[in-house]
């Protein structure tokens, strides 16, 4: 796959990258998942409030710090105000929460994290109380932001405290997964991929994966599944045409994701139609709901990639954190339970920070592929405003 990219051209797709985000708004911060089955490296999903800080290394956390300094740069901001998620109860999240406030702080800004007044009995940790007055966000102890940065996806509304802020709020309230779609992003992201394929002369299947929608969506309802089951097929039938252009012997597979879904929630994996069509109780009900009980009635029917990545005997895949259009870290999350075909974003999922160890022919390989997601998520972002 490395050869795909040719050292040759990196000036050439700089070039491009810059021409393509000029006048965009860059995400404060994102996180993209990659796929690497050795014949073809797609992103498989991308997030605009990512957690997992606390898996960065101190290096890397330094690096995110001088970032999120640039990030700000011609801004005068002083004071930072983090609102995480409100399941304050999640040791490991909490974590990532005491992560983004230190790198904040290491950037130089004076950093508080505040749940808002209805939320904070929920907290165990001492987190400040969040109020609103004249359409200023402050805490109870006199905090007053310049700048609030939000570390929860929002997955069923925007609460009414963010709603008419002075204060500038990064990521944007509007890019939750209130309303936010898995398919629009990777719609946007195929368009990229075939402009930058048909640019540097590279098959665009290389770098992206088949995505199919379907919407109204009940997968205790035989038609219903029916409809998805027909989808499924369409994808394997691409697939298949594929696998047989590149000799690729891998039985073609899909995984079938939540449009709305986080952390891992909502997603199953399908050979034929026909496992859509008998699917068993355990499965529908997976299907059922994502974080905060909200239902899914929307989900992609998306091309699986087998990982070629390993990591400690783990099948692995690899994770980037950007600040902006730069790439912070390089993660692997490994997944000893599962096997190389599974979704590994589940329980007993673990992270290695590989920042320092994977080779420069790989990481210029992962950047291409990640930037283009994140270029994506950019003209997403730039949708929700028109």
């Amino acid at each position: 796959m490395q050869n795909i990219i040719h050292p040759n051209l990196e000036k050439n797709i700089n070039d491009w990258f810059e021409t393509k985000f000029n006048g965009f708004t860059l995400p404060f911060y994102s996180s993209v998942d990659l796929r690497n089955s050795g014949y073809k490296i797609a992103p498989i999903d991308a997030n605009l409030f990512p957690a997992g800080f606390n898996n960065l290394s101190e290096l890397s956390k330094t690096t995110a710090a001088k970032l999120v300094r640039s990030y700000f740069e011609k801004k005068r901001y002083k004071k930072i105000l983090v609102i995480p998620e409100n399941y304050t109860r999640n040791k490991i999240y909490i974590e990532n929460v005491f992560a983004i406030e230190k790198i904040l702080q290491l950037a130089g800004f004076e950093t508080k994290t505040g749940l808002f007044h209805n939320e904070a009995y929920n907290s165990i940790e001492p987190y400040e109380t969040v109020v609103k007055e004249n359409s200023l966000l402050k805490t109870t102890s006199g905090f007053v932001p310049d700048v609030i940065v939000l570390n929860r996806d929002m997955t069923s509304h925007i609460p009414s405290v963010l709603e008419n802020v002075k204060q500038e709020i990064v990521p944007s309230p509007l890019y939750g997964w209130h309303s936010r779609q898995k398919f629009k992003h990777f719609e946007i992201y195929q368009e990229l991929a075939s402009e930058f394929c048909s640019e540097f002369e590279i098959d665009p299947w290389l770098i992206s994966v088949f995505t199919k929608s379907c919407n109204e969506v009940n997968f205790s309802d035989h038609s219903s599944r029916e409809t998805v089951a027909t989808k499924v097929n369409q994808v394997l039938s691409l697939i298949h045409k594929k696998y047989e252009e590149y000799e690729i012997k891998t039985q073609p597979y899909v995984f079938i994701k939540a449009s709305n879904g986080t952390y891992g929630m909502g997603i199953i994996t399908a050979t034929s139609g026909d496992e859509i069509l008998n699917l068993n109780k355990k499965k529908r009900h997976k299907m059922k709901k994502v974080k905060e009980g909200i239902k899914i009635n929307s989900v992609i029917v998306q091309e699986g990639i087998p990982t070629i990545d390993v990591f400690e005997r783990s099948p692995a895949e690899p994770l980037i954190y950007y600040i902006g259009n730069t790439p912070t870290c390089y993660l692997y999350r490994c997944n000893s339970r599962k096997t190389i075909y599974s979704s590994l974003n589940a329980t007993d999922c673990e992270f290695h920070d590989i920042s320092q160890v994977i080779e420069n022919k790989t990481l210029s390989l992962w950047n291409v592929v990640s930037k283009l997601a994140v270029l994506a998520l950019a003209v997403e972002m730039r949708s929700f405003h028109i």
